[in-house]
């Protein structure tokens, strides 16, 4: 990863469907026009994909659907950058709002438009977010990979 120091402003990683929840985050915007978040699309990976989450302070997540694991924000924790997210279900699961993201109403675009407002003013604390995120990354799906590899292989071999 990339010097901390460097990262400023937010991504969003969607589509613009209506479950993505773009149509709240255009909104915010509006509210808080101060923002500076980059749209990205799901056709953008690899090399670009991790230089821009290198650079982002924070990943916005405004999602409406019930996606038990956004690829986005695991893929954001990976890199150390925090979530401000929807509290729907799933996503309210795997954030803890103050340690590792920010969580607002879904639907709600003044709720989001505060979040993001804070997050641009208090930047150290966003970097402190993201270290937990990844410490979460690392925690949560790393060590549950490696297990499952480790030890789901060998289980299978076993019984052949």
């Amino acid at each position: 990863m990339k010097s901390e120091a460097r990262r400023a402003g937010g991504l969003f990683i969607s589509d613009l469907s209506a479950e993505s929840g773009a149509a709240t985050l255009i909104d915010a915007l509006d509210l808080y026009p101060g923002a500076r978040i980059e749209f990205l699309g799901y056709e953008l990976d690899g090399e670009a994909l991790q230089e821009r989450l290198e650079q982002a302070a924070y990943l916005v997540l405004p999602t409406l659907s019930h996606d038990p694991m956004p690829r986005a924000l695991v893929q954001a924790f990976a890199n150390g950058v925090p979530v401000i997210a929807s509290r729907v279900a799933s996503v309210a699961e795997l954030i803890e709002p103050g340690r590792n993201g920010l969580l607002f109403d879904p639907g709600s675009a003044r709720e989001l438009a505060r979040r993001l407002a804070w997050a641009d003013a208090f930047p150290e604390k966003m970097r402190q977010m993201g270290q937990c995120a990844r410490a979460d990354y690392q925690a949560r799906f790393i060590a549950k990979w490696s297990y499952q590899t480790l030890f789901g292989e060998r289980r299978r071999s076993a019984r052949v």
